[in-house]
């Protein structure tokens, strides 16, 4: 019986969330884990554009550093939405500055449904519950 798209998002939103869970460090799990629930957010207020090239600003390691937790955590978010639209290159950032209005608002639309199942498994697998709460946690631990 074929999936719909809804079940395709949820199965790829689980997979993608439980290798963040398995495979990093606990302060890079968890800026992830606050970047699934601000990341709509983000899309609302900025546009997906915007919010993907914050994303990418974050992401990007100063030369002659090595990665952060916070480069890290941004990494995974462009990779994730990257598998999400399917985007070849796996450049995210490129393919919604190449779109034309009616593309740009596919996308969008699209990553705000699918982006419900991260930060549900935001919640459930990584344990984070808002990204207020991960902001106060990093502050404090610095």
């Amino acid at each position: 019986m074929p999936q719909t798209k809804a079940q395709q998002d949820l199965a790829l939103a689980l997979r993608l969330v439980q290798e963040v869970k398995d495979g990093h460090d606990e302060k890079a799990r968890k800026i992830y884990g606050g970047l699934c629930h601000k990341f709509p957010i983000l899309v609302r207020t900025c546009g997906l554009c915007q919010a993907l090239a914050f994303s990418s600003d974050k992401s990007t390691v100063k030369e002659g550093q090595q990665p952060t937790s916070q480069n890290i955590a941004h990494g995974f978010l462009l990779a994730h939405v990257a598998q999400l639209l399917e985007t070849p290159g796996g450049d995210p950032l490129a393919l919604v500055r190449g779109e034309s209005t009616t593309g740009y608002m596919l996308h969008t639309r699209r990553v705000l449904a699918a982006w419900i199942y991260f930060k549900r498994f935001a919640v459930s697998i990584l344990k984070v519950n808002d990204s207020q709460a991960v902001q106060e946690e990093l502050t404090d631990a610095s």
